[in-house]
């Protein structure tokens, strides 16, 4: 298969390429048009059409289903009112994902498969933020190994769809600023036809963490004239409830809308865990300067998985929970809540990223060792229980929170406090192991590895 590697568009330029995609029996043309904002009135292009509120999606339902919503974006049923942004930069009228986090995805459902004359994005924003870097898929909902929706992480295209285009409006040279309008079409018919399209958004800029595209609309024109989207009907579930701390500091929003099963267990053991352990983690992660995120949002719904952290916005999977309501569900959820303590997104541009067994090490360490401790679900009792296992030192998630637990015993009550503090501001090499303990990281994980083997060998 061959990807469309990128449109790259010089300013007030209109470009047309051809896509073939594998999955797409017909070329697919990409026409991808930029005016500044001096170019006269706004969204009014020469080749993609002017956005409207008739198009056939104003009628489909639209869900986010990976990723967060900045905290000042529109709500992502802003992409399909017809209504656009009557000023350079609005957030209030685009929506755009939390900043410093990798993107997400938004799914679109016709409720019925259909055939597509076109597919159109627009975003507008005078810097960095308009430009457009997304891949489009689509799928009838008949594919035998359809995951709706993909889980997180996982390539859309592993998981039976159908790669429709991929699109990148970011210019070779001069400013990126201004109005976008992207047009996906077929010079040899329609697109589809498709019941479900997913956007698969990232930032056009990493190097700060407000590279998030302002997107303003999304518009998809039915081929046939007559097709009218009737997608299901959301499950009705409680409304989304906020909890504060008593001291009004830290808030918590609770979406069950789609596990109405699990608000009483949310409300009588989730919310307290809430209110006490997330300000005891922020002070157990703290570093100069930094600014805890003030308000999370959790989503708890029926998926794949366990739960995922970005940015702000922790999603569980509700079935798995219901399963371990008198298990791990609270523990996997403190985990999360480290994860947004830590917002290692926030480090300067151009540091190098964290390594990811001390991420998942340091929220699994905090949970099994500060949080639950009675558990036993990291020290030597559950490790005379595994069957199979390595002790490496950087094998993530509980062996590496165990290896944390033991250096800072051993050697660093702080260790911890300190590794995360160099995480978050983009600082961190081994040879703060080698300043704090006094020992090379690789001289503690080899002490450290002895040390439990002979343990676990003791009756």
């Amino acid at each position: 298969m061959r990807l469309l590697k990128g449109l790259l568009l010089l300013a007030l330029s209109a470009t047309e390429l051809l896509l073939p995609a594998a999955e797409v029996p017909t070329p697919i043309r990409v026409i991808v048009e930029h005016r500044r904002e001096t170019d006269g009135p706004a969204f009014r292009f020469d080749r993609v059409p002017a956005p409207t509120d008739r198009d056939t999606a104003t009628r489909a339902a639209f869900r986010l289903v990976e990723g967060e919503p900045d905290d000042n974006s529109a709500p992502v049923t802003a992409l399909q009112d017809g209504r656009l942004p009557n000023q350079p930069d609005q957030p209030e009228a685009n929506f755009f994902f939390a900043a410093g986090s990798h993107g997400g995805r938004i799914l679109v459902d016709f409720g019925a498969a259909t055939p597509f004359r076109y597919i159109a994005t627009y975003s507008r924003h005078p810097d960095i933020r308009g430009p457009q870097l997304y891949q489009l898929y689509g799928a009838t909902g008949t594919e035998p190994r359809l995951i709706l929706p993909p889980s997180e992480g996982r390539s859309p295209a592993e998981s039976g769809w159908s790669l429709i285009a991929s699109v990148d409006t970011r210019p070779r040279t001069g400013p990126g600023g201004g109005q976008y309008g992207v047009l996906i079409t077929n010079d040899s018919g329609n697109l589809g036809p498709f019941r479900y399209l997913l956007f698969d958004i990232r930032p056009t800029e990493t190097r700060s963490p407000f590279g998030h595209t302002f997107y303003s609309e999304i518009d998809a024109v039915s081929a046939d004239p007559d097709f009218v989207p009737e997608p299901p009907t959301p499950r009705r579930g409680p409304a989304p409830f906020t909890v504060r701390t008593p001291d009004g500091r830290f808030a918590f929003t609770l979406d069950l809308s789609e596990a109405p099963e699990l608000e009483s267990w949310a409300r009588e053991h989730l919310v307290p865990v809430l209110l006490e352990w997330y300000p005891k983690l922020v002070e157990q992660l703290p570093s100069e300067n930094f600014r805890p995120p003030d308000h999370v949002h959790i989503v708890l719904r029926p998926g794949r998985g366990v739960a995922a952290a970005s940015g702000s916005r922790i999603t569980a999977n509700a079935t798995w929970i219901q399963r371990e309501l008198q298990g791990e569900a609270l523990g996997a959820l403190v985990h999360e809540l480290v994860h947004v303590v830590q917002q290692y997104g926030q480090r300067p541009p151009g540091s190098s990223r964290p390594p990811g067994w001390l991420v998942e090490g340091i929220a699994d360490y905090l949970r099994w060792f500060v949080y639950e401790p009675h558990r036993h679900g990291a020290d030597l009792v559950w490790l005379r229980r595994q069957r199979k296992l390595q002790l490496r030192h950087d094998a993530g998630y509980r062996i590496s929170a165990n290896f944390l637990d033991w250096v800072s015993r051993r050697h660093d009550p702080e260790l911890v406090r300190h590794l995360n503090a160099a995480l978050r501001e983009g600082r961190y090499d081994e040879t703060l192991w080698t300043q704090r303990t006094g020992h090379s990281l690789q001289a503690l994980a080899d002490q450290w590895r002895r040390e439990t083997e002979q343990a676990l060998a003791q009756p």
